[in-house]
């Protein structure tokens, strides 16, 4: 379980991380409380970055959202 201090460190960290992989759309914090996660957004299930189940015992969670375009 990790709170909400926890959770925007490891944030920061892990999006540093992979700020340069194309195959991830963004990073974002989940949850609430005590049980807060990290969440990945990636392009496509079948290429993505090997990433570990934690950092700093805030849990990451993956979702794949394809590709994101702005609107015009």
């Amino acid at each position: 379980m990790a709170d909400l201090e926890t959770a925007r460190a490891a944030k920061r960290a892990l999006a540093a991380r992979l700020a340069n992989d194309r195959r991830v759309n963004g990073v974002g914090i989940g949850g609430s409380g005590s049980n807060y996660t990290l969440k990945v957004n990636i392009v496509s299930a079948d290429d993505h970055p090997n990433l570990p189940h934690d950092i700093d015992g805030v849990p990451i969670e993956i979702a794949v959202v394809g590709n994101i375009q702005a609107h015009q």
